[in-house]
């Protein structure tokens, strides 16, 4: 497991002097001190902001922090096997903890309430990031709030300018609406082919892993209407004709392009991190990514950040009208166990002043966006118009209008996200030849068996 301490952190970073934290000793949290465990940063700045953060906290308030960082995987695999024993930190931070642990832990009556550390912001908070904190617990038989959000994005479009201008086009040519969007760069490919290009012009993540192709086809899904797949009250809504029929059409638009070559034949087999890779080698001219990291991760390359990287929110519907977006909330939690609890939400409520959290995410570079519209309005760092990247975000994720993901009506779903469902459809599609409508019936048959096992109420 990949564990990095704060000791460790802080020598990379080449800093001396500060309160260095070894690894966590839970036993210890009882005498005062405050254990985290916190998700390993994209980039350098990422580990270094929190660092400084718990450091500032630790000098304000002579509350030790016991800080370790963890790649999420080996994060959420450590919370879950320390909730059976009770060998858990004070507060976490995890980035994919809102869908691969929260849901289930929350039904399971595994995490601290923390609706009075929420309730100090509610009034700051987006109302997106609110609802996307509230699960359902089937030991008491209710909804409540079992995370706290401290940071946002939903899903982005990066474009290569340069190759879009070497086929003859320039950015008035990129059409708004969802299908003309995506087709033009199919138009784009086959522009440079002809001039002998090796470059695809769709970088669709498409992997039965982690967490770029869910992303993808839950943007899809929302384009063609299918935001009743899991209705408010928790029931599993997949036999509606307006869902089935928006699900085969983002089944059909998310295929098709692979089949005809538009798209990396490896995207099959993509992690995470590989659409970014394949993007900065100019092997596809777009990519869909859940934050701005692509563009903020070459922010110090002037030409590129600036000029060259061109950062999309999601089309229009082709009716012309805003469509939906996943709002994802990366949030904080506290397992029941918790050796310091009120520790814990101690410096939780402090950490989510709105000047704290903007100053944290202003020091990451900011690829994630504030929860708070706050930050928004008196920072005027968010919608730079000088910027290219971080107002285009802001207006996607904050402004236009957003739903949270779908296992806030029904742990149900995250379990259908982990098992890779929609993503399953598509393999079965391009790689078994499989027709969309057996796709379909597969994937029903495997929600509603899912969502037996999670009955609400």
């Amino acid at each position: 497991m990949t564990r990095i301490t704060r000791r460790h952190a802080m020598a990379g970073l080449g800093a001396a002097g500060s309160v260095a934290l070894a690894r966590p000793n839970l036993a210890r949290a009882a005498s005062g001190e405050v254990n985290v465990w916190w998700s390993q940063g994209f980039y350098e700045q990422e580990n270094k902001a929190i660092i400084n953060a718990m450091a500032d906290w630790e000098k304000r308030t002579g509350t030790k922090v016991n800080l370790s960082f963890m790649t999420d995987p080996d994060m959420i695999t450590k919370l879950i096997a320390g909730m059976q024993t009770g060998d858990v930190p004070d507060l976490v931070h995890c980035v994919t903890a809102d869908r691969f642990l929260v849901p289930r832990a929350a039904w399971n009556d595994q995490l601290e309430d923390l609706t009075d550390v929420l309730d100090t912001q509610k009034a700051e908070l987006v109302p997106t990031a609110i609802k996307a904190c509230r699960y359902y617990n089937a030991k008491l038989k209710k909804y409540s709030n079992y995370s706290v959000p401290i940071k946002c994005s939903t899903l982005m479009n990066n474009v290569w300018r340069p190759l879009v201008q070497e086929a003859g086009f320039s950015d008035a040519d990129i059409p708004k609406t969802q299908d003309a969007y995506y087709d033009f760069f199919q138009t784009v490919q086959d522009k440079l082919r002809a001039k002998g290009k090796r470059i695809f012009g769709l970088g669709y993540s498409m992997a039965t892993k982690e967490a770029d192709s869910g992303n993808l086809f839950a943007a899809f899904l929302l384009a063609y209407g299918g935001e009743a797949v899991v209705l408010p009250d928790g029931k599993l809504n997949i036999d509606d004709p307006g869902v089935r029929k928006a699900a085969a059409k983002a089944l059909d638009r998310l295929t098709t392009p692979y089949k005809k070559g538009y798209v990396p034949p490896g995207a099959i087999n993509w992690g995470d991190v590989d659409n970014n890779n394949a993007f900065y080698a100019k092997q596809v001219v777009m990519t869909p990514n859940a934050t701005i990291s692509i563009a903020v991760a070459q922010s110090d390359k002037t030409e590129q950040y600036y000029k060259e990287m061109i950062t999309h929110g999601r089309p229009l519907g082709n009716d012309g009208k805003p469509l939906l977006g996943v709002l994802a909330v990366s949030p904080c939690l506290i397992p029941k166990g918790a050796k310091n609890l009120d520790g814990g939400k101690a410096l939780l409520r402090d950490f989510i002043r709105p000047e704290s959290l903007n100053s944290y995410l202003k020091e990451t570079r900011a690829r994630y966006l504030p929860v708070m519209m706050k930050n928004i309005k008196e920072d005027p760092f968010w919608t730079d118009p000088a910027d290219p990247h971080r107002p285009v975000a802001v207006q996607a994720g904050l402004i236009q209008p957003t739903i949270p993901n779908w296992m806030n009506h029904n742990p149900a779903y995250a379990q259908v996200l982990s098992e890779q469902v929609w993503i399953q459809a598509e393999a079965n599609i391009t790689q078994k030849n499989m027709s969309i409508d057996q796709a379909l019936d597969e994937v029903a048959a495997r929600m509603k068996s899912i969502f037996e096992k999670f009955q609400i109420g």
